[in-house]
């Protein structure tokens, strides 16, 4: 009787094991989300070298479709800096690898640059698109640092999907972009942003 029963115990085990593996979600890459944006940062100055070029993505990032286009949120604070698996992502110019005191303190000059404490949102909001199909000129309005203002950029849409990229200048907004050692280590004016929407 309890060869019967250890018999039955280990089938069942068994069973158990094989379902708990079938159940388990298959390796490879996960679905990719619906709406993301990310903020390329190019490092500048003789002591370039000794620097980085940082990505930036807008964790949190909420977008609404008023009649016009998509408006779009997202908290500076909540900025995720340098994600290693982004990072990789971007080719040669992002290899760098950056740990994470480097993060926590690109996080610091970025908010006190931004003065983050006092403007903790960027808002972009559709205006017009021109164009049709695959192709569309969009005019937004980019809230920044407390200034507002109008910026044209192209988007490619593919059915309910949006993507596109924009290149802004910080000093526009009266942002100084971050500089160090009298200008050996700083980071470019422009930077670039890119994103991707997908209509619900």
């Amino acid at each position: 009787m309890s060869v019967r029963k250890t018999s039955r115990r280990r089938l069942l085990l068994a069973t158990l094991a094989v379902l708990a593996g079938c159940a388990s979600p298959p390796p490879g890459p996960m679905p990719a989300a619906g709406d993301e944006l990310r903020i390329l940062v190019f490092r500048a100055g003789a002591a370039a070298r000794l620097g980085h070029n940082h990505v930036l993505r807008a964790a949190g990032l909420r977008v609404d479709w008023p009649a016009e286009g998509p408006v779009l949120r997202f908290r500076l604070d909540a900025l995720e800096i340098d994600p290693p698996a982004l990072r990789g992502s971007l080719g040669p110019a992002f290899a760098s690898a950056v740990d994470d005191a480097a993060r926590a303190g690109t996080r610091a000059n970025l908010l006190k640059a931004l003065d983050a404490a006092a403007h903790p949102e960027v808002v972009v909001r559709t205006l017009q698109q021109l164009g049709e199909g695959g192709r569309r000129a969009v005019e937004a309005e980019v809230t920044l640092h407390g200034v507002t203002r109008r910026q044209w950029f192209v988007a490619a849409v593919d059915g309910g999907r949006a993507h596109g990229e924009v290149v802004v200048r910080q000093s526009e907004f009266g942002i100084q972009p971050f500089t160090v050692l009298g200008g050996l280590l700083a980071v470019q004016d422009a930077v670039v942003v890119q994103f991707e929407l997908a209509q619900p």
